[in-house]
């Protein structure tokens, strides 16, 4: 998976990696091979870099090219999130074994998702998003910062 955007990011506000893994509490090597995609980013990392860069992880994801700021929960750990996806999954219908087999994992690993006793991958978060077409910022309880001026311009 490829975190280009992120890099650009980056650069874009002038920091070196070892800035970014300071704010990151990781170590810098650990971000380096975030950054070019080869360990699975932590969700929760990825919601710390969109708040630093004023941003989505939608848009670092490379799921959209809309760069709008999101407002994220305060407290998006593995237990938010698993409430999270149980909520979207009851919404649409589904049942956990339907879930499961899109991200092809057995029925019970995906119940330890929902139950927050094991973290969701990013990338078995983003194949959920596209196969349901379910917001990533929205599972990760984001929600969009609403610019006044752009009301306004359109009232």
């Amino acid at each position: 998976m490829q975190f280009g955007k992120i890099k650009d990011l980056r650069e874009d506000h002038d920091l070196k990696q070892h800035q970014v893994a300071k704010f990151l509490n990781v170590k810098r090597t650990t971000y380096a091979m975030w950054e070019l995609g080869d360990v699975n980013f932590p969700i929760e990392k990825l919601i710390k870099l969109a708040q630093l860069f004023d941003t989505n992880i939608e848009y670092m994801l490379n799921l959209t090219s809309d760069k709008s700021k999101v407002i994220y929960e305060k407290n998006v750990d593995i237990e938010f999130i698993g409430s999270q996806l149980r909520r979207f999954r009851l919404k649409l219908g589904k049942t956990q074994a339907e879930f499961a087999k899109t991200l092809e994992i057995r029925q019970s690993s995906y119940s330890y998702y929902e139950d927050g006793k094991t973290r969701i991958p990013t990338d078995k978060l983003i194949l959920l998003s596209k196969a349901y077409h379910i917001s990533l910022n929205s599972i990760c309880g984001g929600k969009r910062k609403v610019n006044l001026t752009d009301i306004t311009t359109k009232l």
